[in-house]
């Protein structure tokens, strides 16, 4: 089988779906499937390679968000289809329309990933961010590409009850994006911090949620004993700075490389998942697979918290207090932490993803087999 990927910001090392699509990459090859990549330009080469696409008064926000759009390109995209027996699609903008409409016309199956929300857009634009534009652009997602897939994934069955909701008709299959088996640890780390330290991963932006954990660090009366690490970067972080300003310690703000960042989760006693629009959560699931205990924003909009193991680990998004309550009742019971995380790395070795990579081949396998290529 022939696999023909399609990812427009595949080579960005900071976008979750780029990521998780690049693990899945690696690990499809090492199953033995022949894989090949569509993808823009930006930060590599791919076996079908396009520009980016420029927009005006849109490029600025593309910056901000550190994702670009893949220009369509015909020419391209043919000659990856006149290679490929069946096409997977890894995100709903312009070039995966051009590639849904072209592989539908000349009858490949096609299958999908669910990767992300209308409104982990919307939130940094406000004036877009209300029911009817993100259940529009729910459609549009719909329109362009997935309803042209025979099946999609769906990394949570929260995530598959929406897309049911919004009528989408695809296969819906529930696979985890899941953990690389080099990511999960053995046990949890016991070189900790001397002082008490809580990190959070992710982008500075609404959507994530920061401030709330900013301000449940400050009203917690252990304070003076915490030390907040905020891993990331992005269009809030002047803000958030303001904000931990009055912090009896101030909170460290900064990007960090891949191997840097896994040695300060291990660090630390707790990882705090802000987030109130999330698929799953890649940033969360590693730190757990590390047994860094976390707690987890409950939100409609995100399916991170299917994965906390006791409501000490959940807290209502954006409810400060709430989040307070959690914090304090790890700090006064430290001694829990190792075996909260043994389980955590229990729960992790079940979302290998091998085991995922496997499922979505199966998945793929029998869009293959199936007359029907896209539903009626």
């Amino acid at each position: 089988m022939k696999l023909l990927i399609v990812c427009g910001e595949y080579f960005n090392k900071s976008n979750g779906l780029s990521i998780s699509t690049q693990r899945f990459v690696k690990e499809f090859l090492r199953m033995g499937v022949d894989v090949r990549v569509l993808a823009s330009d930006r930060g590599g080469i791919s076996d079908y390679s396009v520009p980016v696409m420029h927009i005006p008064l849109v490029d600025g926000i593309m910056e901000k968000q550190n994702y670009y759009f893949a220009r369509p390109d015909a020419d391209v995209v043919n000659e990856a289809l006149s290679w490929a027996d069946i096409v997977h699609i890894e995100d709903p903008f312009p070039l995966s329309v051009q590639v849904a409409k072209a592989a539908h016309k000349k009858g490949l199956p096609i299958t999908g990933t669910y990767h992300l929300y209308p409104e982990n857009m919307t939130a940094s634009v406000p004036i877009l961010d209300f029911r009817l534009s993100n259940r529009n652009i729910m459609n549009v997602f719909r329109w362009g590409v997935y309803q042209y897939c025979y099946a999609i994934q769906c990394p949570t069955e929260k995530v598959r009850r929406r897309l049911e909701q919004c009528g989408y008709r695809s296969k819906l299959c529930v696979i985890s994006n899941g953990i690389p088996a080099e990511c999960i640890a053995e046990q949890p780390g016991r070189d900790k911090n001397e002082r008490f330290t809580i990190i959070s991963v992710g982008r500075y932006s609404n959507e994530k949620d920061q401030k709330t954990l900013l301000r449940a660090v400050g009203e917690s009366r252990y304070a003076p004993e915490i030390q907040l690490i905020l891993a990331g970067r992005g269009p809030l972080e002047e803000e958030y700075k303001k904000l931990g300003a009055s912090l009896p310690n101030p909170p460290i703000l900064r990007f960090y490389g891949q191997e840097e960042l896994a040695r300060e989760v291990r660090r630390a006693d707790l990882y705090v998942h802000c987030a109130n629009v999330e698929i799953e959560g890649m940033g969360c699931m590693e730190a757990f697979a590390q047994g860094t205990v976390p707690i987890i924003a409950d939100s409609a909009l995100s399916s991170t918290s299917d994965y906390a193991l006791t409501d000490h680990s959940r807290y209502e998004a954006g409810n400060a207090v709430d989040l307070v309550s959690k914090i304090e009742y790890w700090y006064e019971h430290r001694d829990r932490l190792y075996a909260a995380g043994c389980d955590y790395i229990a729960l992790a070795r079940t979302l290998s993803i091998e085991r995922s990579a496997q499922k979505v081949l199966q998945m793929m396998e029998e869009a293959a087999g199936s007359r029907a290529a896209r539903p009626e």
